[in-house]
């Protein structure tokens, strides 16, 4: 497959091969989505797709109310873990599509550096909540979090690479 991290650089900026992208994003397509096919009857999408302003303003909203909470966090202590999810069959209470239903999904979750047990974890934290017992655990009814990309299919395909 070659060197799939490309070395070249274009002033910073993350870059993976095409060819590795290529090979992996066929390797879910015949695995895991066909997996899904074959074993739970659901045409899963393949993408989902997010627009910069709702992840900027995700990663802004991070930022900020981290901050707010505690002045001494810095950029460094902060990231996000994706979850892979599937939507319930089952969402009256939330406003997803009914073709998003039993199709997988990403949610984001804020993280933060907790190196209090001598070694370095990146704990899923919710800097809504004001203490930092509740910010860590998650004991909470509404934790900050992102989700509601696009998903493809049943969304449009269009302008897909791979």
């Amino acid at each position: 497959m070659g060197q799939e991290f490309d070395r070249r650089e274009r002033g910073g900026a993350n870059s993976l091969s095409a060819e590795f992208i290529k090979a992996a994003v066929e390797q879910y397509r015949t695995n895991q989505l066909q997996c899904t096919a074959d074993h739970l009857g659901v045409k899963d999408a393949h993408s989902i797709w997010f627009d910069l302003p709702k992840l900027k303003k995700f990663i802004a909203d991070i930022e900020n109310l981290a901050g707010s909470s505690d002045s001494s966090v810095t950029d460094a202590d902060l990231g996000i873990r994706m979850y892979y999810a599937a939507y319930p069959e089952n969402c009256e209470d939330a406003d997803i599509k009914k073709e998003y239903h039993k199709c997988h999904t990403l949610i984001m979750i804020p993280t933060k550096k907790d190196s209090s047990s001598g070694q370095t974890i990146h704990r899923d934290f919710n800097p809504l909540e004001s203490t930092d017992e509740r910010r860590l655990a998650l004991a909470t009814v509404n934790a900050m979090a992102q989700n509601h990309g696009s998903l493809a299919p049943p969304d449009n395909c269009d302008g897909e690479s791979y």
